[in-house]
């Protein structure tokens, strides 16, 4: 009976009930099945388990259920589909040819991550400043295991939501770009670099950031801009940057710098405002 993995061919699709051939096919054919199983996560069906490899096994299964046989399996388990292959993902490379972790190991590693949350209570009772710094650090290690062969991202996401969510709190990536998590992702895996990802958890769990990005991220959109490809954030409080006047938003304005797209608020700008174009120094204030 063969094994089942990823084709040579770059753009053919992992194997699935969708019957898509190609990635961008997949792309198409699963975000409204994808879409509405977090829904029912986010309403009223929300996974219930110990933060432990059976938890996250179960929030892939749902999410995933309409799409892979396979969902809710880890790379590390053989799984026999319908037509008689064997799904199975051993190693799994990053894009730069790396590998994350190698299947065998990949129990271990869950184990060691249920146990390190256990003997931290779970992070509850924590002011939000050393939650998000926590559960950043969290996001990292099971980025870096990426135990499922696919939906690694979506599935990590429900699963640290629910874990902010039982210490009263509320993680909204919807505002969080491709290129920003990538971003946050290899600085953390690649170079040990967490505080691009802990800045992303900080600003994700402060309402008042979040109410700053997220028309930002509506407009673009409506622009028909591709924001998710381009590092999307606010401004940082107290730290001083050079930025390029986009334009204002209410409360709010955008800038460009020289890496992405800044959102401020509009009440430091400083007077005269800025003129669409126009390079100045943005010190932010805090976001409360």
């Amino acid at each position: 009976m063969p094994n089942y993995t990823y084709s040579d061919d770059p753009h053919s699709a992992i194997k699935n009930k969708l019957g898509a051939g190609t990635h961008d096919e997949l792309d198409r054919l699963e975000g409204a099945y994808i879409a509405a199983r977090e829904a029912e996560l986010m309403e009223n069906r929300p996974i219930t388990g110990n933060f432990d490899a059976a938890h996250l096994k179960a929030i892939h299964q749902h999410i995933f259920q309409d799409v892979f046989e396979w969902a809710g399996h880890t790379r590390d388990e053989k799984v026999t589909l319908s037509d008689g292959t064997v799904a199975t993902e051993p190693l799994l490379r990053k894009v730069d040819g790396t590998l994350f972790t190698m299947a065998p190991m990949i129990p271990t590693a869950l184990d060691a991550l249920a146990d390190k949350l256990r003997a931290a209570d779970y992070l509850k009772k924590l002011p939000r400043e050393e939650f998000t710094e926590r559960a950043a650090d969290i996001m990292i290690i099971i980025n870096a295991i990426h135990p499922f062969r696919d939906g690694n991202g979506r599935t990590q996401r429900v699963f640290i939501r629910q874990l902010a969510e039982q210490s009263g709190l509320e993680l909204d990536f919807t505002v969080v770009s491709r290129a920003r998590m990538l971003q946050a992702s290899v600085a953390a895996n690649d170079y040990g670099d967490n505080s691009f990802m802990r800045r992303m958890f900080a600003e994700i769990s402060t309402p008042a950031r979040v109410a700053a990005l997220l028309p930002a991220t509506e407009f673009l959109e409506a622009q028909g801009f591709p924001w998710n490809d381009h590092y999307l954030s606010t401004a940082e409080p107290s730290q001083s940057v050079e930025v390029t006047f986009a334009g204002p938003a209410g409360a709010h304005f955008m800038a460009r710098t020289g890496s992405g797209i800044l959102i401020g608020k509009a009440a430091d700008l400083p007077v005269p405002r800025p003129q669409r174009g126009e390079v100045f120094v943005l010190n932010p204030s805090s976001w409360g």
